[in-house]
């Protein structure tokens, strides 16, 4: 019965990093066989020029492997060498290939079957075709091979999940009763033989590594590792410390930087000092099989519990608090200081017992039982952490965090009481595989953190126009601090957005798939893959990985349209309006994608919609009409933009600001703050009048009718004045009067003045009106009739309207 792993997280959690950084030679590259009695988990691996045949035997042998009865860690490695069969015969295939290629050029070369040609050239002919049909056949084996071995990969991925689904639901004894503290402290006879072998085993093993002729290497080997483990680092810490000091400018990339060094610090010290031990075991022991899986698995565990260990001091910083990364008090991180090596050294024991149990092929019961005080005492160190930055909020009256920060306790409360609850219940495999992801997912959130800050402010460093190195940049390459500001936002985005997927990824890494595999998985994908949509075959599994997928994507749809708006689209030139369109449209274009990834994930196939397309058909034809038509013209309106956001429009009598274009109606604020909303449809099937698209001035007109008496010059002078000392009337153009009649009535006498805009035109006819008439009648001079004002554009007259 499948067994779920804590130790199989352990390379994925390095491959992550290295990922990234490109780790040279970790210690923990050489996988471990977790059964000594396999022959295809013994298998050496095959050499880069395998024939076909012996790719044929291996998998062959990896297919016998292939049982109910073999556990978790066995099909992982199964499913590895079953994929390293299929990489091979690719590769083979596509040297075949290109064989095939040289030779079909060589049979162009002497051409088609001639009378009268030589014999020699027959024979090549027929010595070339021969050896085309030889590749040819030897081309379909490995095409062939490479299927084969791609559905067996298939198949074990599906036994495994099986075995995970069969197990998961499985009851046991609660920790609750005395039955599951007698399969610990009372194992069976059987699981003592097995430990009694294995002890031997180890008695052997240390007997011939401090034997005379050993001694003094196996010691020497020891004392290198712990030095390397102790001294190297502290030493290679503070050569960080002092490197980023006097190497990097002062800012946020310090900090990450060296957040970032003591993390992979401690990983390398750490890995050395284990491939130094494993030098010494391996060159002055006698290793047995058991024994020696076992060891590589210790040694694994070191190096994994290390850097738990080393990324909780990188993330506290307790030595150096002003270079402390994420914000966080120096009263909560004193107080949590003890959490990442509690944490790493309850990792080590309960993760050797585990894998003394796999080696020894324990019982069920034992294993479960295992399986199961490792979930409680992993859930009691957390709660533990959780219990004490609660109360040292509390004691220093603290502020709590905001945001996504501010709901990891609640997620983390809440994990640990389904951990609990399972475990009260008897679900000790259910929490288990919640304990394993639960530090899975705390350590890839953290990485992923690392990573990103680190990438972050590099980026920010080295090319922002507002720092030293993106001044020096500048001034080389003779790049515009808008150019670079740009460039910036936008490779910090594409190198989080990276991070971030590959973490999402790992962190969403479905039953039955460690995360070596899923990465090796990646790095085999060549684009094609499979069907995007699949058949219609929906189950309760596909149903909750959609739902986590939807709202998942509309939160990162969310952080791209906000990211757009406030970082990348306003170190541009566009204005307001065309920023607005632009990350509406890639809200519209992410939805699609989205729905899209949805139903791929529900296996929902398009041919499987026709009846949808169908019902919409004949509900178009009959009401539809109108809602297809305005999307339609929605489209129309953020790429054309006739229209766009910020816009004075008046339609319809419908007058006011544009403040938002939606794919089926706008949105038009009116002058008393009113919003009314206008299917698009009408700003394509009507006339707009789109007051500011191309001028964004407003003219002040009024017109005054005065007696034929009146002194017209005294009069231009009184409206040149009252429009000149008004703040909002512009100084270009300039304001100009005209004389624009004689009628009965009086003359006829034209004022018209420029302000920033539209919506301030009212205002400031206003202010003017007071002010003129005020001064009309302090000069003693009347008005034959009421005035009026129009609303002209530049490079047009106010149309005549006297009152």
């Amino acid at each position: 019965m499948r067994r779920v792993s804590l130790a199989r997280y352990c390379p994925g959690l390095m491959a992550l990093l290295a990922l990234m950084l490109v780790i040279a030679s970790p210690a923990w590259s050489a996988p471990a066989t977790p059964l000594s009695n396999l022959a295809a988990a013994e298998a050496p691996a095959l050499d880069e020029n395998a024939s076909i045949e012996q790719l044929s035997d291996r998998l062959d042998l990896i297919r016998q492997g292939v049982t109910s009865e073999a556990n978790d860690d066995l099909l992982s490695q199964l499913r590895l060498a079953a994929m390293q069969v299929q990489r091979q015969a690719d590769a083979l295939s596509a040297q075949r290939t290109a064989d095939i290629e040289k030779l079909e050029d060589k049979l162009k070369v002497i051409g088609p079957v001639q009378p009268d040609e030589a014999a020699t050239l027959t024979q090549q002919r027929k010595a070339l075709e021969a050896e085309k049909k030889a590749l040819v056949a030897q081309q379909d084996q490995a095409t062939k091979l490479n299927q084969s071995a791609r559905d067996l990969s298939t198949q074990i991925v599906n036994l495994r999940r099986s075995q995970f689904n069969s197990q998961i639901t499985s009851r046991a004894a609660s920790p609750l009763t005395p039955a599951f503290w007698q399969s610990i402290i009372r194992p069976t006879q059987d699981d003592v033989a097995r430990l009694r072998d294995l002890r031997g085993e180890a008695a052997d093993a240390i007997g011939s590594a401090f034997s005379a002729e050993n001694r003094w290497l196996f010691i020497t080997s020891l004392v290198a590792a712990i030095l390397v483990w102790t001294l190297v680092r502290r030493v290679l810490e503070r050569l960080l410390a002092r490197a980023m000091v006097g190497w990097l400018p002062e800012g946020r990339l310090r900090r990450s930087a060296l957040a970032l060094g003591v993390s992979l610090a401690t990983l390398g010290t750490i890995a050395g000092s284990v491939s130094l031990l494993r030098w010494g075991l391996e060159s002055s022991a006698e290793l047995g099989s058991d024994i020696a899986s076992l060891v590589n698995h210790i040694l694994t565990l070191v190096v994994f519990s290390a850097f738990i260990t080393g990324l909780g001091r990188a993330m506290l910083m307790l030595q150096r608090p002003s270079w402390r990364l994420p914000p966080m008090h120096d009263e909560v991180a004193s107080a949590l200081g003890w959490f990442p090596k509690v944490l790493a050294l309850a990792l080590m024991v309960m993760m050797t017992m585990e894998r003394i149990n796999s080696v020894i092929g324990a019982s069920l019961a034992l294993t479960v039982a295992v399986n199961g005080l490792t979930a409680l005492v992993v859930a009691f160190i957390f709660a533990g952490a959780l219990l004490r930055y609660r109360r040292t909020l509390r004691k220093h009256d603290l502020e709590r965090p905001t945001g996504l920060v501010g709901l990891i306790p609640f997620v983390m409360v809440v994990w640990l009481t389904l951990i609990l609850l399972a475990l009260l219940t008897g679900y000790l495999t259910l929490a288990y595989f919640l304990t394993a992801k639960l530090l899975w997912v705390s350590l890839v959130v953290t990485c992923a953190y690392l990573l990103t800050t680190f990438f972050g402010d590099l980026c920010e460093t080295l090319l922002s126009p507002r720092q030293p190195g993106g001044l020096a940049l500048a001034s080389t390459l003779g790049l515009a601090p808008r150019h670079q500001a740009q460039a910036s936002t936008i490779l910090a985005g594409i190198g989080r957005t990276i991070v971030l997927f590959l973490a999402l990824l790992l962190a969403l890494m479905p039953s039955g798939t460690s995360p070596s595999e899923l990465l090796m998985s990646l790095g085999d994908w060549d684009g094609t893959g499979g069907k995007l949509l699949g058949n219609l075959n929906i189950v309760p599994q596909d149903i909750l990985l959609a739902l986590a997928i939807f709202f998942g994507g509309l939160f990162a749809i969310r952080v791209v349209k906000r990211w757009l708006s406030e970082r990348l689209l306003p170190e541009t030139d566009m204005d307001a309006g065309m920023r607005a369109s632009l990350v509406t449209l890639v809200g519209y274009l992410g939805f699609l994608f989205l729905a899209m990834l949805v139903m791929s994930t529900l296996r929902i196939n398009l041919t499987s919609l026709t009846w949808v397309v169908s019902a919409l058909s004949v509900g178009i034809g009959f009401g539809l009409q109108q809602i297809v038509q305005n999307f339609i013209s929605g489209l129309i309106l953020l790429t054309e933009r006739p229209v766009k956001v910020g816009d004075w429009v008046s339609l319809a009598g419908v007058e006011g600001d544009i403040r938002r274009i939606n794919v089926r109606a706008t949105e038009i604020q009116m002058s008393d703050r009113s919003t009314v909303i206008v299917p698009n449809s009408q700003f394509i099937s009507q006339n707009v009048r789109n007051v500011t698209m191309g001028n964004a001035l407003g003219v002040v007109g009024i017109t005054l009718t005065l007696p034929l008496e009146t002194d017209a010059n005294r009069v231009r002078e009184l409206l040149l004045a009252a429009y000149h000392e008004h703040e909002a009337i512009l100084d270009a153009p300039a304001t100009s009067v005209s004389f624009k009649d004689l009628t009965a009535s009086g003359m006829v006498i034209g004022v018209s003045g420029y302000v920033a805009g539209p919506r301030q035109v009212s205002g400031t006819r206003s202010d003017l009106l007071f002010t003129i008439l005020g001064r009309l009648r302090d000069e003693g001079i009347p008005l034959s009739s009421p005035q009026s004002m129009v609303l002209v554009q530049e490079g047009t007259r106010p149309a005549d309207e006297s009152v």
